[in-house]
């Protein structure tokens, strides 16, 4: 009776099994059905492309920056060590090469804890998985998202190999910040490329796949550490590595200092190019264009200059005790009003342009104005050799006497003004090598006063300074400019008369490698060669016995250049070159406020220089009398003995002077007369003018 029972029962539990079998059947394959709706096709996944930023390299050939919505660099799976690969398959999926694309029971256990917590937070999805929610699904935790992806990855692993899938995650997966792939993470964090990276370096990228900004190497290296350490344990447990590999991981530091990319002194250098770069191509095509933009930057060089630019004036900020620091800012401050000492400065090539190096202020962090191509700033004396070469070719000559005396004029803003010294001292007879030399201010006012106003315009326009001269203080640089426009004006005096004008990129490139532009050096003819080695020799002095002689500590090649100090001492210059370079310095307060007279710019001018030259010979020093970095002397130039004190040609003895051809002053007739020639001034100079 009771297995009569059974056997009709048996017939019903089968049905009843079936019945619901079917239904989760039914409901497997409505929900395949439901979710794949909204899926990408087969053909998509194919044809998916990751869109690549625009990379900056600079002179070098190193890549130093990417313009990227997602900093994305590109690389193929060929190119990466083998234990980057075995760190990523240890850590994110042991049974990669076993699988379908599915953990099923990782996947199992994941619903089954996130259904009962009801919080979707667990994970368990494998390299595919992960793959197909970075490429095409959200990071929400839903069933819904996970279902989605479980169905992708079945997709994917239809579609791609192994090895490709593994190459499209390593160029997918998010590193933190914008950071997107693994070239972009190896070049930001260790600024070396993928193929590079040493088994620590490969273990911390993969250990922060994870929580990368949980696990930044940067802002927070302890943690990230002990992450990196439990990734290269899983290693050496799945024997991957050998103990001694281990050993030497483990121990090995997390980052070495200054191993970035991101060098911020360049910063200032990169969004002015930025600036350029989107205006002419747009910002979809530089952000996700592919271009490869080679720039004119050192960026050795500008790491150099930066470091020696601030600790300097840090120096002087302590010397001083000025009451606001850039020590006493939060290194996590951002656009901010910056109330410290600020400066700046550009190296420039002589004969291309070309820009070595960029510092637009002390960090882009705290304020991205830049004081080199946006400031606009009194030059003082550093305005000097622009009208001097008018002087030069009017005639004057280095023996040229002017009374270095006091004069009072009508400013432009109507007040009497009479032009004093620095040492508030006035020298008399003085000959125009000597008043450059010192940088004598009533001796320039008058030179210009016998220039006239249309000449210093003419020579203000012809030097690049667009500026209409309307009263006699611009002698003294009360007539702002910006220091790009200064500094490259100084490149007419090495280029033999033609003042070239600032390059900052060399060419462009699109993603295949045509060339869509390439820099112009643009030449501009400004006075002759004879009259330009003048003034070179000339400026040689101010740096030999004059103010600028600070520039050569640290430097042992030809240099010429110029001080300035700008009324109330508000803005200090150095301004200085050889055949090759010309670097520019300049410092300041962003408020105007009154500076240190002794806060000059020369004492660092010659280290920099010297780094610079050092750079271009591979590391070598080359020889003081270097043709490369001194200057000739043009065929139509002379020298002839003089006497010191009258500027005329001397009958015996005397020293040596140079003059252009033609253009020798007489010699001595009268012990008590000067060279005035071709001056207006003479013994009895009016003291007061209209």
């Amino acid at each position: 009776m009771k297995r009569s029972k059974k056997t009709k029962l048996a017939p019903k539990l089968m049905l009843y099994l079936g019945i619901i079998l079917c239904i989760l059947i039914g409901v497997v394959f409505g929900t395949i059905w439901f979710y794949s709706d909204g899926l990408p096709p087969t053909s998509e996944l194919r044809n998916f492309t990751m869109r690549s930023g625009s990379e900056v390299y600079d002179r070098n050939g190193k890549m130093i920056y990417l313009f990227a919505f997602e900093k994305r660099k590109l690389v193929s799976l060929k190119e990466l060590p083998p234990y980057l690969i075995d760190a990523l398959i240890i850590t994110e999926d042991k049974n990669y090469y076993n699988h379908f694309g599915v953990d099923i029971l990782g996947n199992i256990r994941a619903v089954a804890i996130d259904v009962m917590r009801m919080d979707f937070s667990q994970g368990a999805s494998t390299i595919t998985q992960q793959m197909a929610r970075n490429m095409f699904l959200t990071l929400d935790k839903r069933i819904s998202r996970k279902i989605k992806e479980i169905l992708l990855a079945f997709r994917i692993e239809r579609e791609f190999s192994k090895d490709e899938i593994l190459e499209i995650y390593f160029n997918k997966i998010f590193w933190g910040g914008q950071l997107h792939g693994v070239e972009a993470a190896s070049l930001n964090y260790f600024g070396k490329h993928a193929k590079d990276l040493t088994l620590a370096e490969s273990a911390t990228l993969v250990g922060m796949i994870q929580r990368p900004n949980y696990y930044h190497p940067i802002k927070h290296p302890e943690r990230t550490k002990t992450r990196r350490n439990n990734v290269l344990e899983r290693m050496l447990n799945a024997n991957v590595i050998t103990d001694t590999d281990y050993e030497l991981a483990v121990s090995a530091p997390l980052r070495k200092k200054g191993s970035s990319i991101r060098q911020v002194a360049s910063d200032y250098f990169i969004e002015h190019i930025r600036l350029y770069l989107e205006r002419k191509y747009g910002t979809d095509r530089l952000f996700e264009g592919g271009l490869r933009i080679y720039t004119t930057l050192d960026q050795d060089l500008t790491v150099f200059a930066d470091s020696v630019l601030n600790n300097y004036l840090v120096g002087i900020e302590k010397r001083y005790n000025y009451p606001h620091k850039y020590a006493d800012v939060n290194s996590n401050a951002f656009d901010i009003t910056t109330h410290y000492l600020q400066g700046g400065l550009i190296l420039i090539e002589n004969k291309t342009g070309y820009v070595r190096t960029m510092i637009g202020g002390r960090s882009f962090a705290h304020s991205k104005f830049n004081r080199i191509t946006q400031a606009k700033r009194q030059p003082g004396s550093s305005i000097k050799p622009v009208y001097y070469t008018a002087a030069i070719e009017k005639g004057y000559t280095p023996a040229t006497v002017i009374n270095d005396a006091e004069i009072s004029l009508i400013a432009g803003d109507g007040k009497k003004w009479t032009p004093v010294n620095y040492s508030r001292k006035y020298y008399g007879f003085t000959r125009m090598r000597t008043a450059l030399t010192h940088s004598y201010n009533a001796w320039a006012v008058k030179a210009a006063i016998d220039l006239g106003l249309d000449t210093l315009t003419d020579a203000f326009n012809r030097f690049g300074i667009k500026r209409k001269v309307t009263d006699y203080s611009a002698a003294l640089g009360s007539y702002e400019v910006k220091p790009i426009d200064l500094i490259s004006a100084y490149t007419t005096f090495p280029n033999g008369g033609t003042r070239i004008s600032p390059v900052f990129i060399e060419r462009v490139e699109d993603i295949n490698g045509k060339v869509l532009e390439r820099g112009i050096t643009t030449k501009s003819e400004v006075t002759s060669e004879e009259v330009a080695y003048i003034m070179t020799s000339m400026m040689q002095s101010v740096t030999t016995s004059g103010t600028g002689a600070a520039a050569r500590n640290n430097y042992h090649w030809q240099v010429a250049g110029k001080t300035g100090t700008s009324s109330d001492h508000r803005d200090a210059w150095f301004i200085g070159f050889n055949q090759e370079f010309t670097l520019g310095i300049w410092n300041g307060f962003d408020s105007n406020a009154n500076i240190s007279g002794s806060a000059s710019c020369a004492p660092i001018w010659g280290k920099i220089m010297t780094e610079c030259i050092k750079l271009d010979n591979n590391g070598k020093i080359p020889r003081s009398d270097d043709s490369r970095y001194s200057f000739s002397k043009p065929d139509k130039i002379v020298t002839c003995k003089i006497n010191p004190k009258s500027g005329f040609l001397a009958n015996d003895g005397g020293i040596e002077e140079y003059f252009i051809k033609d253009n020798t002053p007489p010699a001595m007739q009268d012990t008590l007369q000067f060279n005035f020639y071709p001056t207006r001034w003479g013994y009895n100079d009016e003291l007061e003018l209209e």
